[in-house]
């Protein structure tokens, strides 16, 4: 069921040499996950119905698992915009947006 590996990653904002805040993408947790997307083998989740857009990840469990942050799913990075958990502490379905910008927050220093 969980056969897909993803990261999940939370943009923080820093300081650079020259003291300009800057944002860097920093490794938060990494999960392996059952995805759900429209038009795939289960298009419902917990009930719901996934919208054409978006992508759903379940995971095991985790606490500090926040919308505003991003899964590094391969090359793409989708923003997370709700989580939901199911059972008591048992899943997490993370609801996640499908976009073609590669780059979601302006400058992105993705090394370090």
């Amino acid at each position: 069921m969980f056969d897909h590996r993803i990261e999940i990653h939370a943009f923080l904002e820093i300081r650079d040499e020259y003291n300009d805040r800057t944002k860097r993408l920093d490794f938060v947790a990494e999960a392996y996950a059952q995805r759900t997307e429209f038009g795939g083998r289960e298009n419902m989740y917990a009930s719901r119905i996934v919208h054409e857009n978006e992508v759903i990840y379940t995971i095991r469990w985790r606490s500090h698992i926040l919308p505003g942050m991003y899964i590094k799913d391969g090359d793409d990075l989708r923003k997370i915009v709700g989580t939901q958990e199911e059972g008591r502490h048992w899943r997490l379905h993370i609801r996640t947006v499908k976009t073609d910008a590669k780059d979601l927050s302006g400058n992105v220093d993705t090394e370090g």
